[in-house]
């Protein structure tokens, strides 16, 4: 069974692109879901995370190990120092990774799926392309992410430019990408362009 990757920046239509393929019957692993049931309460990592950065208490009422992370205390820790920020990076992709990897061998043996789509934002930078066998990258021209992104979080046009800027560009991940997608335009077309995609790979 074949695993499509798929990826793109904030505002790009990711999501909905993955939305699809689940449609057409694919099971998606979402790289980012893993990642907040990794840290939510009473979860094994964190006791990882408070030795290495602090930022997490103690809850009698958690689940597990009754541990909470404190977010706002870790974000200021790690977005302001980036031997800090590699630090967390490494203990949180390690785990990510080794929960994609028993997801992957798990659905491999459901012979009912089209495929497996992994949906991760960090493909390219944490380096799990290679779990792929092709991967999509889906990009939308700037002003339109920046709308979709305001309009979506209710936040301002700087904040979303200033995220933007501080990601991987599209270009750098065209180099990287089996197939790149332009959702810039009408949700049919995106759709017309992942159905072309699926027809050329035979899924």
């Amino acid at each position: 069974m074949k695993v499509l990757g798929i990826t793109g920046g904030i505002g790009s239509g990711k999501s909905t692109a993955a939305e699809y393929l689940v449609s057409l019957g694919f099971t998606c692993i979402d790289a980012d879901q893993i990642g907040r049931d990794l840290t939510a309460d009473g979860q094994p990592v964190l006791a990882v995370i408070r030795d290495e950065f602090g930022a997490v208490e103690y809850d009698e009422d958690a689940p597990g190990n009754g541990l909470v992370l404190d977010r706002k205390a870790l974000a200021s820790i790690v977005f302001t120092d980036i031997s800090r920020r590699e630090a967390f990076d490494k203990i949180i992709h390690g785990e990510i990774i080794s929960e994609i990897d028993r997801l992957i061998a798990g659905y491999r043996e459901d012979e009912g799926l089209r495929g497996i789509l992994l949906d991760a934002p960090l493909m390219f930078e944490v380096g799990i392309d290679n779990r792929c066998d092709a991967v999509i990258l889906i990009t939308a021209d700037i002003d339109t992410r920046v709308r979709r992104v305001v309009e979506r979080d209710g936040t301002t046009e700087e904040d979303v430019r200033n995220r933007i800027a501080n990601q991987m560009s599209d270009e750098e991940k065209k180099k990287l990408a089996d197939f790149v997608v332009d959702n810039s335009g009408m949700q049919s077309q995106l759709y017309a362009q992942i159905d072309g995609i699926i027809n050329i790979l035979e899924l």
